[in-house]
């Protein structure tokens, strides 16, 4: 079940590396700078702002996604290495 997991977890990372790599495309950098342009008040609020909350998630989607991945990956060298105990 692990490695299936693992790679669902997997699938998920490269869609939302996919999905910020479009937003720092379209919009020419990074988000903290994007952010910081938008509260300067450089460029339209209202698109730009919903861009800037969806690029936000999925930076924090990732950054979870990463995590739990990180943690499967553990738990699944653990269990390569667990052997029950008799009694």
């Amino acid at each position: 079940m692990l490695p299936q997991l693992l790679k669902g977890e997997l699938s998920r990372e490269v869609l939302l590396q996919g999905i910020i790599r479009r937003f720092e495309q379209r919009c020419g950098g990074s988000l903290e700078a994007f952010e910081a342009r938008l509260a300067r008040g450089e460029g339209p609020e209202h698109p730009h702002w919903e861009d800037s909350i969806e690029w936000r998630n999925a930076v924090e989607s990732l950054q979870r996604t990463q995590m739990i991945r990180s943690l499967l990956q553990w738990l699944q060298h653990s269990s390569l290495h667990w052997s029950p105990v008799s009694v």
